[in-house]
């Protein structure tokens, strides 16, 4: 059955009226009319049929005409919606990130003054007090996560801050790349590819200081690196998680220690290896308790030739490596300890050595010993503290005068959520910088933050 639109169907009921109402006129009046009279309203009457007939001949193809356009309207919309599932709406974007201001107060001068690295020799300027603040930590972050195809996963993640790489100004910093890579996963194993964290010495204290105990004891950068990891599962509560990759030879400092204009660890035509090896088993609380070994090792090249300090010497190859240590153990469901060591030589590109991997004058490399250890308790959902300390020594044959011997730090703080995204945070360390046949130099600091996170 056809349902004819309003005004349609206005004009059919007048037609259908008029026919009826002709109809009854006609039988009634037809002994009083002539045969002729009679013929001509028969005559009228199959006209206004014909025309009635024509009318809905009319309506129906309108009626056709509008399906017709509705079907094309809904197919045209389903091939819109199809193609934006297929670009856009199956991948899940999740930004994150923190918005954060640091103020720090110390009594000497410290490397490089936003946050601390070890205390400057202070034969020149003894307690000369600083107080330095930075909004530069502020961290953006995108975890972009695919739809799973075939069984396997894919993940990405790009974050930055705005440390930058040089000297800038304070209120003009410049991006830092921290993280830009891809992860594929498909059970128990996973490859990843781009810039991320080392293997090796996984962990890190928490301190509101930008660098993590870098320099005093804790070692592992962020570099370019392609890995592939393992979880192997012996039962329901124990695992044995293993991975390995190949890293780019290049860090923080001395990239260039013989001034050939040429990156060294590239010079070397050879990649860094990075590999490690954990057990994680549930021992006293339902939190997994993890226990590491790690270790890298590379090369750099220094062809000294023509360099200025140390001519007349041939090509020298360096090694860099590293052995390492780390474990995690949740005491009680409030409280937890970490704490990770190291071994090595040349570590200056993973913040060990207190940044100095090789000799400047007789070009040998240094080696070091160190780590931290820290202790988080958490009071409740507003109140967390944290307490540890750290150290890295380099081995003192290897140094000459001046140069920076032994690195500690001791630190506490207390972190206090006003509500879910802000937290304030207030931290004291203290940190003690011996240097070869100098004095060593000593720095009270007192740093607060405010962070808002998303």
């Amino acid at each position: 059955m056809v349902i004819l639109p309003g005004k349609e169907m206005t004009v059919f009921h007048k037609c259908f009226k008029l026919l009826i109402f002709c109809t009854i006129v006609a039988f009634i009046a037809e002994p009083a009319f002539a045969d002729s009279d009679v013929d001509q309203m028969k005559e009228e009457i199959n006209e206004l049929k014909k025309q009635v007939e024509e009318l809905k001949e009319i309506l129906n193809q309108q009626q056709q005409v509008r399906e017709e356009q509705t079907h094309r309207v809904e197919k045209l919309e389903k091939k819109v919606d199809e193609k934006e599932s297929t670009v856009i709406s199956k991948f899940q974007f999740r930004p994150y990130g923190f918005i954060k201001l640091d103020a720090a107060y110390d009594d000497s001068r410290v490397k490089p003054g936003n946050f601390a690295l070890y205390v400057e020799n202070e034969s020149m300027h003894k307690n000369d007090n600083q107080f330095n603040m930075t909004a530069r930590q502020t961290r953006l972050g995108l975890d972009i996560l695919a739809p799973k195809l075939y069984d396997w996963e894919a993940w990405g993640r790009i974050e930055v801050d705005f440390y930058g790489d040089g000297a800038s100004h304070e209120n003009k910093g410049t991006v830092l790349l921290r993280h830009a890579f891809v992860e594929l996963k498909k059970g128990n194993f996973s490859l990843l590819a781009g810039q991320t964290s080392d293997i090796i010495s996984p962990l890190t204290p928490y301190t509101i200081n930008y660098t993590v105990a870098w320099s005093a004891g804790n070692i592992g950068y962020r570099r370019p690196q392609l890995r592939a990891s393992y979880t192997h599962p012996f039962t329901q509560e124990t695992n044995l998680v293993s991975a390995f990759g190949i890293a780019r030879t290049a860090g923080t400092v001395n990239e260039d220690f013989d001034l050939d204009l040429h990156n060294d660890g590239a010079d070397s035509g050879f990649p860094t290896v990075q590999g490690r090896l954990a057990l994680a088993t549930k021992l006293l609380t339902k939190k997994h308790t993890v226990v590491g070994v790690s270790g890298h090792w590379g090369k750099e090249e220094y062809d000294l030739k023509e360099h200025p300090i140390l001519p007349n010497k041939s090509e020298k190859r360096v090694k860099t490596w590293s052995v390492n240590g780390d474990f995690q153990v949740p005491i009680t469901d409030f409280m937890e300890l970490k704490a990770e060591v190291f071994a090595g030589y040349n570590l200056d590109d993973y913040f060990g050595g207190i940044l100095q991997g090789v000799n400047p004058l007789s070009g040998n490399p240094i080696k070091s010993i160190g780590g931290w250890m820290q202790l988080k308790v958490v009071q409740s959902d507003k109140l967390k503290y944290h307490f540890g300390f750290g150290a890295d020594d380099p081995r003192n044959s290897d140094l000459n005068d001046g140069m920076r011997s032994r690195n500690s730090v001791y630190f506490g703080n207390v972190v206090y959520s006003l509500i879910p995204p802000v937290d304030f945070g207030i931290e004291y360390s203290y940190w003690d910088t011996e240097y070869q046949g100098m004095r060593s130099a000593y720095n009270n600091r007192i740093q607060t933050s405010v962070i808002y996170k998303w």
